[in-house]
């Protein structure tokens, strides 16, 4: 019975009275599950199993199984059943959210480790991207995050400018774009966003214990209030096994 990822006997409350759809609901259970590399291979339960599990129709359980299997996170077999061939998180471009709402979104736990908070002079590429002037300070947080199930995942290295008056002092393990938006009460209306391949550096392969030089996926993102002011500038440096990026396409 290792080789399951959910035991026969278990079952799940999911609530029919919620907005959010039944078949979701039940995917970001097992979401929580399978985004680890040690259930990669691991069975998931038929469709009817899964029916009697959540205490749902046939229909919403073949739901559950379709979107998992577009996310590129399992694969099904007639004869063989349904199989985790993936562990990747994978983030949707089209839509504007945090780390720490991205994960939620899909039901996971974020773990943050904060490596540093201060201000300072940044290089002049961030001068550049923010539109601040000579010697202007930002405001520079640097975390490890991941969820309780992967760990470290990504480096996100924030620049703020000072002016907006973040309080280094304040807990950053949590949602930065909460804190902006509730605390300080700086809506957040758009951002340009760009994503490459790098090789890490050395600092950051140990970080994410991976050999130097090793690849790595580089998201920068320039954030703007509804002024079209520049809020900040982030560049995230992502474990290519643990993180993926999409993007719905419509002609």
């Amino acid at each position: 019975m290792k080789n399951i990822l959910f035991q026969p006997h278990e079952r799940f409350r999911v609530d029919a009275n919620s907005p959010v759809p039944l078949y979701h609901q039940i995917e970001q259970i097992i979401l929580g599950r399978i985004t680890n590399k040690k259930s990669v291979g691991k069975m998931l339960p038929t469709e009817a199993d899964l029916t009697t599990m959540f205490g749902v129709s046939r229909a919403t359980a073949r739901k559950v199984y379709e979107n998992l299997v577009v996310k590129g996170l399992i694969e099904r077999h007639r004869a063989l059943g349904t199989r985790v061939i993936g562990h990747e998180i994978n983030e949707d471009l089209g839509q504007l959210r945090s780390y720490t709402e991205e994960m939620k979104s899909l039901g996971l736990q974020v773990r943050t480790e904060v490596l540093m908070c201060g201000l300072h002079v940044p290089e002049s590429k961030v001068q550049d991207k923010l539109k601040l002037r000579p010697n202007e300070q930002t405001l520079c947080l640097r975390r490890l995050r991941g969820t309780n199930e992967v760990f470290p995942i990504v480096i996100l290295n924030s620049e703020i400018p000072a002016s907006y008056g973040i309080n280094p002092n304040d807990d950053f393990t949590g949602s930065l774009y909460q804190s902006i938006e509730e605390k300080y009460r700086f809506p957040i209306q758009w951002a340009e966003e760009q994503i490459s391949v790098a090789k890490a550096t050395v600092e950051e392969a140990q970080l994410l214990r991976l050999k130097p030089n090793e690849g790595v996926l580089v998201m920068e993102r320039v954030t703007y209030t509804r002024e079209n002011r520049p809020l900040e500038f982030v560049r995230g440096v992502y474990h290519p096994e643990h993180y993926t990026f999409s993007i719905r396409l419509e002609r």
